[in-house]
């Protein structure tokens, strides 16, 4: 019972730090382009062309920080 307890409180502290980062830092590296905002092709070294997922910004959407708009979208909807 007792590894229960602590197994649960560590999996809500890590939920409560993940959310707080989400917070502080909204935007992360895209994963396509490593942040570069150009994605390069395998064939050729040299060629490469603008990052369609992040669309050439280099930097996306967390994922907490897009369910945190969209919570607080429906809650905004909801209540008017």
């Amino acid at each position: 019972m007792r590894g229960i307890l602590t197994a649960t409180g560590v999996v809500l502290v890590a939920a409560l730090l993940y959310a707080g980062s989400c917070v502080v830092w909204p935007f992360g590296d895209c994963w396509v382009c490593s942040g570069t905002g150009h994605h390069r092709s395998a064939s050729a070294r040299r060629l490469s062309r603008p990052c369609r997922w992040c669309k050439a910004a280099g930097k996306r959407l967390r994922l907490g920080r897009r369910a945190w708009n969209r919570a607080r979208r429906l809650h905004r909807d909801i209540t008017r």
